[in-house]
Order: structure tokens, then sequence, then C-alpha cells
């Protein structure tokens, strides 16, 4: 049997042979070759070749493109739109640099709105809490003219709180949608609000269920869902009742639901008692949903309630068509 040693000295020649040479254009130092990029602002020049890739791989080079695509009208729609969702699909967009760029681009005006010596300034941005941040339709913040995909790597699970944290601000301050025209993306995104639920993340499920653009209204097939495989998580279950009720859903008969309760009052968990009449309260005529109501308190078992507004800033300013 041949060694690898031996291997190793039979196919270096050919390797050398047959490896080819750098590009004129490969070959030019990193500073040359970043400021081609920052005045040219070309987003296929980093995927001409490995090399460039990696000597363009820097904030300078990072931060030019998006203040050019995420901060500047270019004057086509499309196309910048088109860009915005390259920029955001890339591994270097993370929540930490998105941060760093919002306040560069922001931080010379002192507002979110991005306009100087504004009379109501929003300043600094609240990244972990931005509903805290009061926008208006007269005073959006600058990001809302982002109007892109968001990418799919914010769309699934595992939930960590750099993601939340990362699609809620995008969701409250820009006008970013999922692409559901896209077979793959919905897929993710579909499974996406599953895996909240079963990773017990409430602050995701929260997103899924009150912005319609991460899609549509929950139902009782959700409910199902987490009560029967996600354990009835009390918080989960009852903002996904709570949301489908006011975007309108009425139907709250389930067969499945029904013999879970019962099942888990035969055993004594006061779940069962709790759910059981959450859904009592939603089948009458009004479907009062109380928050309170049959409420209990047990270590590890215990009931969160948001109240929410269900109409953002940015989901009015896209209805009303303000591009």
């Amino acid at each position: 049997m041949v060694s690898a040693n031996i291997q190793a000295a039979i196919i270096s020649p050919y390797y050398k042979q047959w490896k080819m040479p750098l590009s004129p254009i490969e070959a030019l130092p990193v500073e040359i070759l970043q400021d081609i990029f920052v005045r040219s602002l070309n987003l296929d020049l980093p995927l001409s070749s490995p090399h460039i890739a990696a000597k363009l791989s820097s904030t300078h080079c990072y931060l030019a493109a998006c203040f050019e695509y995420l901060y500047t009208h270019i004057g086509d729609r499309i196309r910048q739109s088109r860009l915005q969702s390259r920029i955001f699909a890339n591994r270097w967009m993370t929540w930490q640099f998105f941060q760093t760029f919002v306040i560069k681009a922001c931080e010379a005006a002192g507002c979110m709105c991005g306009q100087h010596q504004c009379e109501k300034a929003i300043w600094p941005p609240d990244f972990a809490n931005p509903k805290s941040m009061p926008f208006t339709i007269g005073h959006l913040p600058r990001l809302s003219y982002i109007k892109c995909r968001i990418p799919p790597k914010l769309l699934h699970g595992p939930w960590t709180e750099e993601k939340v944290q990362f699609l809620r601000f995008l969701v409250r301050t820009t006008s970013m949608t999922v692409d559901w025209a896209d077979r793959d993306v919905r897929k993710i995104a579909l499974q996406g609000k599953k895996d909240a639920i079963l990773e017990h993340n409430y602050e995701a499920v929260e997103l899924f269920n009150h912005n319609r653009r991460l899609g549509r209204a929950p139902t009782i097939e959700l409910v199902r869902f987490a009560v029967l495989d996600g354990g009835c998580d009390r918080s989960i279950v009852y903002d996904i009742m709570a949301s489908a009720r006011n975007w309108g859903y009425r139907n709250w008969d389930d067969e499945a639901l029904d013999k879970w309760v019962e099942q888990a009052i035969a055993q004594g968990s006061p779940k069962g008692q709790w759910l059981e009449l959450k859904l009592k309260e939603l089948r009458r005529p009004g479907g009062y949903l109380g928050p309170h109501t049959g409420e209990y308190s047990i270590d590890g078992d215990e009931l969160v309630v948001n109240f929410h507004r269900t109409c953002r800033v940015s989901e009015v300013r896209t209805r009303l068509g303000r591009n």
C-alpha cells in the first residue's frame, strides 16, 4: 500500500500544474480592492472569486453597502429591494452588526427618523424593546424605507434571544416581509412558528401571532398543536387564542382538544380545568376570553399575558402605500 507521503509526492506536481494562477484583480492589494468595491458597490464583485470575497470581508465594505442600499434612495425601487434582500441574506448581517449600522446611520441626526433637529427625537434606539419607541405615521424610522424580504435564517429555530430581537426590531422598524411566493421560504416560516411553540419561546410565538407579515392569523389548529404537541404552555396557548380571537376567528369546536381536557382533568392537572374554562369562554356568544379567570399559580406553570396592538406602524405604512 502506498504511504501518504509517497502519494503526496506523486500528486503535488500535478496539483501545482493545474492550480489556476490569480487573476490581475485577485492579486490586487486589499486596500485597492476594497476601494474599488466602495466606489462601485457592486454586490456581485465578492461572488466572482473566493480570493476577492476574502479581501472584501471587512466592516468597512459591509457598512458601505448598507449605507448605499439600506439607507439611501437609489431611484430604482425594484432593484433596491432585490439588493436589500441580498444584503440581509449574508452571513455577516448579524444582529450585532445591524445595531452597529443603525447607530452609525442615525447618530448624526440624533433620531431614528434620520431628520436633524427633530422635535420628537427618538434616541438612542431601544434595540431590546422597539415597541417602546413611539413611532407614528408622521414620524417613521428612517429604516422604514427598507422594503425587502426577511431572510429565512430569521424565520426558524432554534429561537435564540439574539434571533428574536433581530426579527422583532426588523418587523417593528422596517417594511420587510416574508417571501410567501417561495415555497421553501413559506415552509420554513410555518415550521418556525411550530419550532417556537415546541421550544416554549413565548417571545417568538408572540411575533408570529401578532404580525400578519409573518403569517396568517392563528386558528384552532395551532391551539391544538400547542396543547397536544407543545405541552400546553399556558402563556403560549393563551396568546394564540387571544390573537386568533382578535383577528376574528370564531370556530372553537375541536374534539381532540376536548378529549385532552377530559384526560388532563381526570389526571388532576390544573391545566385541564384552565383550558376547559378558556374554551367555554370562547364558545359563548361574543367569545370573551378572560385573562385572569381560572387563574392558578404553580412553579414552572405561570401564565404571562401581554396586551398588544395588532396594528404596527410599518404595517400601516405598507397598507397606505407610502413607499
